[in-house]
């Protein structure tokens, strides 16, 4: 923004000395810049948590952490309100001719005069700049609202090459500023003159009403989904030819940035009824595989290990169950972004998390209900595992446990699974339990095939009532080879933790889950569901935590 009035006379010698820029011009200028570095850092930080992130992560160190998403996303939008605000600037000043781009401004580009030349080179500058904020604001925009879901790679792809181009127009800004004017032309933009305050008024008022209406833009066009009242509701059993699904309203989600998923994304389909006491919910997914290889345990000559490949830092995407998960807030912004706090020390005076991601939590002490259902965990039990995102817990007591921020279960007063092994290592584990015999093993597996990326027909689970304690006797009925899985299946769990019931089943490529809980919240870690609850829905394809997400939520309206 920082340029000269083309619109006034030429300056006499020694104009250099007298250089100086309008209040609004250099306003305008430093909210601009400042802004605009706020949402680069952000958007490295959020770049840097792709499995692939390479520049971005290079600098990792020095980005910013903690509530990333809101300041990229507020930024962003502040940052095309500033410029509208130069827009109207310029047009309620009478100031175009600064950045008029006609016939004298290209003829100007051969003139022997160095400071006309030069005044034409930046404007020429000043229009890349507008078009690459717009490009930005288009492509950020087109993912914020998912309005080109099959295309939204292709797009974060631009987005990226947009925002590092705008980093270099920095340099070339700067470097054109001085050739045009020298240091006193760079410096005139930290010495305004009030001037054209009537114009200013009018620019940074518009910039206001621009920004509300933005926002009120982004709640208005959330995505609905009535939740009708039905007579007779669906059962749970993994069959969706009930009557209250095929009345029932559906909305389709996209979400993206999953692992294994096709370019990251995959669309939910979620339709839902209620009874009046309970609320019913169908979601389904396509994945191509049943994936139930959760950290199988295969014996060696050494003994027992944990097939696996980054579970140590809570990143396994390879040896992992098929998952899915719902949030539910009372607030529409809530969950997805004052939730999710990157970095790898999001909270100064509290551990990290293993893996550097960031971490859960809220800085409100309110809660946002999270139903986390796993397919060899917790699929058995025809239950979600009820959890919730609140406020930073305490670090743990024993060193080296993973901390989890304000991400834990609802509590319980039993059942559940348990992991057989006594303490996690990535050489060997001693198994707490083994099965009764080599047979009941291979009754339950049927044919392995321990490629992570093909599906399984087995059941990649073992309830307790088939085990015994592990003794080295019966260990070595069990032949260097096998392998069993690492999950032991005890009971629904009991509390409220067990409070939401689901039935899931993959069939012809397609995960199809029916979820049950009741309406009214019976428990501080819940959210009621009724007017004015908001849903969002995360999709595991065979990973720990690298889900796909979707940013805005989908609004439930019960009849």
């Amino acid at each position: 923004m920082q340029q000269l009035d083309s619109s006034e006379p030429a300056a006499p010698p020694g104009w250099q000395q007298r250089l100086r820029s309008d209040f609004a011009t250099a306003a305008l200028h430093w909210t601009i810049v400042a802004l605009f570095l706020v949402n680069l850092t952000t958007g490295l930080r959020i770049a840097s948590d792709a499995s692939d992130a390479s520049w971005s992560s290079a600098v990792d160190a020095v980005l910013l952490q903690g509530d990333v998403y809101v300041l990229h996303i507020w930024s962003a939008w502040a940052l095309t309100a500033a410029c509208i605000a130069y827009i109207i600037f310029l047009l309620a000043a009478h100031l175009g001719p600064r950045v008029a781009l006609d016939a004298s401004r290209f003829r100007a580009l051969s003139s022997h005069d160095r400071r006309t030349r030069w005044q034409s080179i930046n404007v020429l500058i000043y229009w890349l700049a507008f078009l690459l904020v717009g490009a930005a604001a288009v492509t950020g925009s087109l993912m914020y609202f998912h309005l080109l879901p099959e295309s939204q790679s292709l797009v974060t792809t631009l987005h990226r090459v947009v925002a590092w181009t705008l980093f270099a127009y920095i340099f070339l800004h700067v470097i054109a500023q001085w050739a045009m004017a020298g240091w006193r032309g760079l410096l005139k933009i930290v010495t305004p003159r009030l001037a054209y305050m009537a114009a200013a008024v009018i620019a940074f008022a518009g910039a206001g009403a621009f920004a509300a209406g933005l926002f009120a833009l982004d709640q208005m066009t959330l995505p609905k989904l009535v939740v009708a009242k039905v007579s007779e509701a669906p059962s749970l059993d993994g069959e969706i030819d009930d009557a209250a699904w095929r009345t029932a309203g559906m909305v389709v989600i996209d979400t993206h940035k999953g692992a294994n998923l096709p370019d990251g994304s995959i669309p939910v389909h979620l339709r839902a009824v209620h009874d009046g006491t309970h609320a019913y919910m169908l979601f389904e997914w396509p994945d191509t595989t049943r994936s139930q290889k959760h950290l199988p345990l295969e014996k060696t000559a050494e003994g027992w290990r944990v097939v696996q490949t980054d579970f140590a830092r809570a990143d396994e995407d390879r040896y992992y169950e098929d998952k899915f998960a719902v949030m539910l807030s009372r607030d529409s912004q809530l969950a997805a972004l004052h939730t999710s706090h990157l970095g790898a020390r999001p909270l100064d005076d509290l551990p990290g998390p293993k893996g550097g991601r960031g971490l859960h939590y809220t800085t409100d002490n309110s809660v946002v209900d999270v139903w986390h259902w796993k397919s060899v965990r917790v699929g058995p039990l025809g239950q979600i595992d009820d959890n919730y995102f609140g406020p930073p817990r305490a670090a743990p007591e024993s060193a080296g446990a993973r901390y989890t921020g304000g991400y834990t279960q609802d509590p319980k007063t039993g059942g559940g699974f348990t992991m057989n092994w006594e303490k996690f290592d990535t050489g060997t584990v001693q198994p707490r339990w083994l099965p009764r015999s080599p047979d009941v093993l291979a009754e339950r597996m049927g044919p392995i095939n321990m490629d992570p990326d093909v599906g399984d027909d087995g059941l990649w689970w073992l309830p307790r009532s088939l085990m015994v304690e592990a003794t080295p006797e019966h260990d070595a009925l069990f032949p260097v080879g096998t392998v069993m899985p690492s999950v032991i299946v005890e009971e629904p769990f009991q509390g409220d933790r067990g409070d939401v019931e689901a039935v899931a089943d993959w069939r012809d490529g397609w995960w199809r889950m029916e979820v049950k809980r009741k309406l009214e919240s019976t428990s501080d870690y819940d959210v009621t569901i009724g007017e004015g609850t908001y849903l969002w829905v995360s999709v595991f394809d065979h990973t720990q935590t690298r889900h796909s997400f979707h940013l805005r939520p989908v609004q439930l309206e019960l009849q």
